[in-house]
């Protein structure tokens, strides 16, 4: 492991990485409403029903240390997967699927966990989640990132500053999804995958097994923002005087991978500078890599492309525009049309990499 100096330097550049990402998945976020409004999913959405399930990880603490981490999940699934409301198809959350059982004329279903990107929330993700439902998967998005006072009122905040947590995440998840007397027996435990967007396509990329350096991190992160400073600073100090902090850098360079997912899908990936060959050669399951060629968040030198170079028989896709880290250089009108091809894209690989096995 690198010498405490070195990490204090490595976690520097990680944070302000983070908070220049901010600003992009704040557009993003905006992005993912309007793709919505124009109807980005490839089939009808009136198919899909929502849900919500408040998990904890019993092994870490919030980072006040007054609890557990908390995990609160939405669910997206098809319409009639489970003797719930329906929602309509309105995406109101409130129709959550409490005291529903799963209908039994429909089977299992594919499961697909997904991870939004830094400063965003799991709801973001919905353009996303309602395309990959409309195919006949159900949809799991956890919000990494807790309240004001669970994150300690910062900006990066420690959840994405602390990123590799975020797998750690969907594994507990996907646990409590198992083990959950009602979505336990809808989910095809053979049919697992994981889809990511920035820090969360980073995010699916540890599950399948990416190891990060931080030595590499260090020699290759782009230079710190002077606006970040005071917040890096605190976030640099944190493990300090925190347990939860403490525990998670410690975390930073082991294996993630949790081998029930099959495949992965991560558009825009981020910190590729942060990964060797080495790190990545553990990947073992498809992965497809896509990225906007002119993300000016995550470009693809330095991000994508090394993912997509260090696994082998990566899928890369590099698409013309911004692919979601919109600016104003995409107007708004020509959003919901990229995004429905990363939504398209996302549920041809699944449907080919989730197929049940023995299939053609």
């Amino acid at each position: 492991m690198p010498s405490a100096r070195r990490r204090v330097a490595v976690y520097a550049l990680l944070a302000a990485l983070l908070g220049a990402m901010t600003g992009g998945h704040a557009q993003a976020r905006s992005d993912a409403a309007a793709s919505d409004r124009a109807g980005t999913a490839p089939a009808p959405v009136a198919a899909v029903d929502t849900g919500t399930r408040e998990f904890v990880d019993p092994a870490r603490s919030n980072w006040p240390g007054t609890g557990r981490r908390p995990l609160r999940t939405m669910l997206w699934f098809p319409a009639g997967a489970f003797k719930a409301p329906s929602s309509g198809g309105t995406g109101d959350v409130r129709a959550a699927i409490g005291e529903a059982s799963l209908s039994e004329s429909n089977g299992t279903y594919p499961l697909i966990l997904v991870s939004h990107g830094s400063g965003s929330r799991a709801a973001h993700m919905e353009w996303l989640a309602r395309a990959l439902v409309a195919s006949g998967a159900i949809v799991a998005a956890v919000d990494h990132n807790g309240s004001a006072d669970e994150e300690l009122h910062s900006r990066p905040t420690p959840s994405d500053h602390f990123g590799w947590e975020r797998a750690i995440d969907l594994r507990v998840v996907l646990d409590r999804l198992l083990e959950d007397p009602t979505v336990g027996p809808a989910i095809d435990r053979d049919r697992i995958g994981a889809a990511g967007f920035s820090l969360g396509g980073t995010t699916v990329l540890w599950m399948a097994g990416a190891r990060l350096d931080v030595d590499h991190l260090q020699r290759n992160a782009p230079p710190m923002p002077p606006a970040m400073a005071p917040a890096i600073e605190r976030l640099l100090q944190l493990p300090e005087r925190n347990d939860a902090a403490r525990e998670a850098q410690a975390r930073a360079e082991r294996s993630h991978r949790d081998p029930r997912v099959r495949s992965v899908f991560a558009l825009g990936p981020a910190m590729g500078f942060g990964f060797t060959a080495a790190g990545l050669r553990g990947i073992e399951i498809p992965v497809r890599i896509l990225v906007g060629r002119d993300d000016p968040v995550t470009p693809p030198t330095g991000n994508a492309r090394v993912f997509a170079t260090g696994i082998a028989g990566a899928e890369y896709v590099e698409l013309p525009g911004e692919r979601g880290h919109f600016t104003p250089r995409t107007p708004e009108a020509m959003r919901a049309g990229e995004l429905a091809e990363v939504a398209a894209s996302a549920v041809e690989f699944f449907e080919r990499t989730l197929a049940p096995r023995g299939t053609p």
